[in-house]
């Protein structure tokens, strides 16, 4: 019997032929999509275990967030008014002190709530690089949703030693991978090669080596540094290190690459890694003035690239459509007018991204097989009608309001816009707690007119030993590159 049955809807399949169907039915049997085709006058008496009547709305396959930290959630609001420089130095101070002084009640209730948000938001499942991953597993599990969660490994910015993180990150990888009935799994996740000594990096090609059927993800060339920091470890650049260590290859997620020229954009390519781009938290911090994002040579040889919101609480927004929307701007603005059409950032989103994260053959369409992660939409209103180019719609005027309706696995998650895997009081109720413990125990001070960091000197809030790690590896690199 069918468990859930959609009727009368706009259906986006995004499968292999592009369908998209003006009256359609999406019937769900045991969390798996049973068929995907025009309505019947049956099914709308459907005997179905839940019936939605969809007409009006579109249905689209669940929105993938390729590349996001969740740790510091609670922090949103502090950051959105400081320069690019100072953010990072405060950003450095919570990531070198929080965790031990916080606890887990903190970034619990910080997971917690970036649950709800990105279930709200349509978002079915998330790439998650974190320095809590046990929280964030516990939590995506138990509220629905789908995760790829990795331990960010960082020996310059979190106190523990390389070996410690290595034993931690094998620990999560074989407690958690491929739990919560397989909708959370793990990945290696270094934070790059600004983040990385040596030591680290050997230990992780030992991990991909045991565990080679997990994806590697990791930033790059996200620092006009990046070179130098490549070179500290013994390499000439970040694609040489990752390819000394056997990582480069079409199991890699590269985040950033808003250093990398032409020639990393081919070899990116020529490996099959995929690509990560997160437009926003970078344009709004002015991360320098180095060229763009290399979209032109990405697309020319044929890279994988996909959308990701990065630090959602830096600048204050949760909105996966909406960072597609400013990735599309972006480009156009930089490299001239229709770099990626309105379809091209719904598959982004969706196949794009699923493939990236080697879900393609289980999630990211709709069609017969697939696991039914899918979102309901709402664009019979005066905001959206009368439309036709539906994916215009989609990618230009729905917003995260629109969303009504969230499946995942077959269940429903929310539906007319009330949550059903969530309490949401108690969430909130937390999350609230947790925000002014925080600023209690870190100093900063907040109003409806903004938010202003601690007095402290900015090095008495840092740790010492971490600094002397990153300039270590900063000096080795000069030697290296010109000595």
């Amino acid at each position: 019997m069918t468990d859930l049955l959609i009727h009368d809807a706009i259906v986006v399949t995004v499968d292999h032929e592009n369908r998209i169907l003006e009256n359609g039915s999406v019937r769900v049997t045991d969390g798996t999509i049973l068929s995907v085709e025009p309505t019947e006058p049956a099914d709308r008496r459907s005997t179905a275990e839940h019936v939605i009547d969809a007409s009006g709305k579109v249905v689209i396959p669940g929105l993938i967030d390729a590349h996001r930290h969740t740790d510091f959630t609670l922090v949103q609001g502090l950051f959105s008014e400081l320069p690019g420089d100072e953010l990072l130095k405060e950003a450095f101070a919570l990531y070198h002190t929080a965790e031990s002084t916080l606890g887990d009640d903190f970034f619990e209730a910080a997971w917690r709530l970036a649950c709800l948000r990105q279930l709200t938001h349509g978002v079915t499942t998330v790439n998650a690089m974190d320095f809590t991953p046990e929280l964030g597993a516990e939590a995506i599990g138990e509220t629905g949703l789908r995760g790829v969660i990795g331990p960010e490994l960082a020996d310059f910015l979190t106190p523990a030693s390389a070996a410690e993180q290595l034993v931690d990150a094998r620990r999560f990888i074989e407690t958690y991978h491929d739990t919560f009935e397989g909708r959370v799994t793990a990945s290696i996740a270094p934070g790059g090669e600004a983040g990385c000594s040596r030591t680290l990096w050997e230990g992780v090609a030992e991990l991909r080596a045991d565990y080679p059927g997990l994806r590697l993800h990791t930033h790059l060339y996200d620092s006009a540094a990046a070179d130098t920091m490549a070179a500290g470890s013994g390499t000439d650049d970040p694609l040489d290190l990752l390819d000394r260590y056997g990582l480069l290859d079409e199991r890699t997620l590269l985040t950033h690459l808003l250093h990398a020229s032409r020639d990393d954009a081919q070899r990116i390519a020529d490996a099959g890694a995929h690509v990560l781009h997160c437009p926003t938290v970078y344009s709004y911090f002015q991360a320098g003035t180095q060229t763009w994002f290399p979209l032109p040579a990405l697309q020319e040889f044929g890279a994988n690239v996909v959308i990701g919101l990065d630090d959602p609480f830096w600048f204050d927004s949760w909105d996966l459509i909406q960072e597609s929307k400013h990735a599309r701007l972006l480009a156009n603005f930089e490299y001239g007018a229709q770099q990626w059409s309105s379809y091209d950032l719904l598959k982004m989103l969706t196949i794009n991204a699923a493939r990236a994260l080697g879900l393609g053959g289980k999630i990211g369409s709709l069609e017969q097989g697939k696991r039914a992660d899918l979102v309901v939409i709402d664009v019979n209103t005066p905001r959206h009608q009368p439309y036709s180019n539906i994916p215009s719609v989609l990618m230009n005027t729905v917003t995260a309001g629109d969303v009504e309706t969230v499946v995942v696995e077959g269940d429903i998650l929310m539906e007319d816009r009330s949550i059903k895997s969530m309490d949401v009081e108690t969430v909130q109720t937390a999350a609230i707690r947790e925000r002014k413990r925080f600023q209690r125990c870190t100093g900063w001070e907040t109003s409806l007119a903004g938010s202003t960091p601690p007095d402290r000197s900015i090095l008495r809030r840092v740790s010492g030993r971490l600094l002397l790690r990153a300039i270590k590896q900063y000096g080795r690199g000069v030697v290296n590159q010109y000595l």
